[in-house]
């Protein structure tokens, strides 16, 4: 199998984080000043042709027939409701795509939203409930089974050691890549899944919900616009199936994700501010919920710091991603553990100790702190 060689992944590295760097600098400030609309959307019907994702032998259900039918009942939806909006589908027959292709048809169509339908499945019968994955590096244990059975597809696919660069989805080493991956999207993907839950939450025909996911999904990985899974519930569980088999159900699960799109887009379009409750995070009962951490020590007036990194999830002391620095500030904002650190005065202090920084922390920014 062919392999990433440092120089690769190097390379891989510094495109990404400039990338990053050139796009995250305020998604907010673009959506103020620049008049942002959402005016493309690219729906993929995961799997579809010679995959036929998951499959139910009691009910003869096939994931693709599912994915298509919630796809075309979404986008049909939208249109209707926004007729300005351009919705591209990435299959609207029975038909193969390969997961590169569907990535790329939402770039080549600079959508402003990508949004990949499936139903999932699970060798546990009593496995059931919706989630919403976004591109992250999260590699537990449930979500990498999700991984693996999403990510497998591309063994389907001719060459597919070329076009996906060696990646193999069985072997844990090839999602190292994915540590590169600097999402410049994030938090507006993490908003959109939220929206999708709490829809589901609210008014789901499935309301059993698993929350929002970070995972490394071929399907998001080289998308360019706020990009998120949708796993509408569990094909190898019997309530789950059964939902899932009757049709004003799915329409139901099809305007549930409408309503997650006409709410995200009223945000997209106006300010940018995207907020979300944290409760519609990752909830699994083998897992410890998220809470937010104890408030930070004060500091008195306002003042700027360094954010070196910012996580769904709460780091721990010593943890990897901290890279050694034992001196920080966390807080919990709009559900990400953001850290930082310094006690600046001014905004051109913390610049000048910005560079040295940024050797450890190249993703590293000044921010004001009111």
């Amino acid at each position: 199998m062919p392999s990433w060689s440092n120089k690769a992944l190097l390379r891989a590295g510094f495109f990404l984080l400039a990338l990053f760097l050139l796009l995250t600098p305020s998604v907010r400030v673009f959506a103020q000043e620049g008049g942002l609309r959402l005016k493309t959307v690219v729906i993929d019907a995961g799997h579809g042709g010679h995959d036929p994702g998951a499959v139910s032998k009691q009910s003869k259900l096939s994931e693709k027939q599912i994915n298509l039918d919630l796809a075309l009942r979404l986008g049909a939806r939208i249109q209707q409701e926004y007729p300005d909006v351009k919705v591209i589908y990435t299959r609207k027959t029975d038909k193969f795509v390969e997961l590169a292709e569907r990535g790329n048809i939402a770039n080549r169509n600079h959508a402003d939203l990508f949004i990949s339908i499936h139903v999932n499945s699970a060798r546990s019968t009593t496995a059931s409930g919706t989630e919403t994955f976004v591109m992250g590096t999260d590699k537990s244990e449930s979500n990498m089974a999700v991984c693996k059975r999403e990510n497998s597809v591309i063994l389907l696919e001719e060459d597919y050691s070329t076009t996906y660069e060696g990646f193999d989805p069985d072997n844990p080493e090839s999602y190292i890549i994915f540590n590169l991956m600097q999402n410049a999207h994030f938090e507006q993907s993490i908003a959109f899944a939220s929206l999708v839950q709490q829809q589901f939450i609210s008014n789901g025909p499935i309301k059993k919900s698993r929350g929002v996911r970070q995972a490394p999904l071929m399907v998001l990985w080289r998308t360019t616009m706020p990009s998120v899974l949708v796993e509408v519930g569990f094909l190898s569980n019997s309530s789950d199936r059964t939902t899932l088999n009757n049709a004003d159900n799915r329409q139901k699960i099809a305007d549930d994700i409408f309503r997650a799109f006409a709410s995200f887009k009223e945000t997209y379009d106006s300010d940018g501010s995207f907020t979300f409750d944290p409760a519609v995070l990752e909830n699994n009962d083998d897992e410890e919920p998220v809470t937010p951490p104890a408030p930070p020590a004060a500091i008195v007036g306002p003042h700027y710091e360094i954010q070196i990194l910012a996580s769904s999830k709460k780091l721990k002391n010593g943890s990897p991603e901290l890279k050694g620095v034992q001196e920080y500030r966390e807080r919990f904002i709009n559900g990400f553990y953001k850290y930082s650190v310094g006690n600046f005065s001014s905004k051109e202090e913390a610049a000048s100790q910005l560079p040295a920084i940024q050797k450890k922390f190249p993703g590293a920014f000044v921010v004001k702190i009111d």
